[in-house]
């Protein structure tokens, strides 16, 4: 199981009775999906900003939560049809730094080869000599 986060915007129009209600309901989705719930953050109702299914602004729910990653889209699905939530998204936390593998401590050297050098484009052909801003000192070219 991995540790993941989901933030979802409830309806404005739910008291905070009912807010709650669709939480214990977002909980419940994760339960029947093998997950777990650790942390819930209620941020309040907030300004959108831009209008979403006709709503200027929402509730917001952060929460902290551990599921199997072949079910996150099974949960998904069953948030897009509840009607209470106008958006969501689940994001997949980072792995702790003490479970992340180690780096080795000596890592061998890769010789890079450099790009290749960019064609310089031939000179003119004409008997006028072509003037460009390296000839120029300072790089300014002197205006005819």
């Amino acid at each position: 199981m991995r540790d993941y986060e989901i933030l979802y915007i409830v309806r404005p129009d739910l008291e905070d009775d009912k807010v709650q209600d669709v939480v214990k309901r977002v909980n419940s989705l994760i339960g029947r999906s093998g997950g777990s719930s650790e942390q819930t953050s209620l941020w309040g109702k907030r300004k959108l900003a831009y209008e979403v299914k006709h709503q200027k602004e929402g509730s917001y729910v952060l929460q902290d939560f551990k599921i199997d990653p072949g079910r996150v889209p099974e949960l998904e699905s069953a948030l897009k049809i509840t009607e209470e939530v106008l958006r969501h998204l689940i994001v997949r936390k980072p792995e702790k730094a003490a479970t992340a593998t180690p780096t080795p401590t000596h890592t061998p050297t890769a010789t890079a080869t450099p790009p290749p050098a960019e064609a310089e484009p031939a000179p003119a052909t004409s008997g006028a000599r072509s003037r460009n801003a390296a000839d120029e000192p300072n790089g300014e070219r002197e205006e005819r």
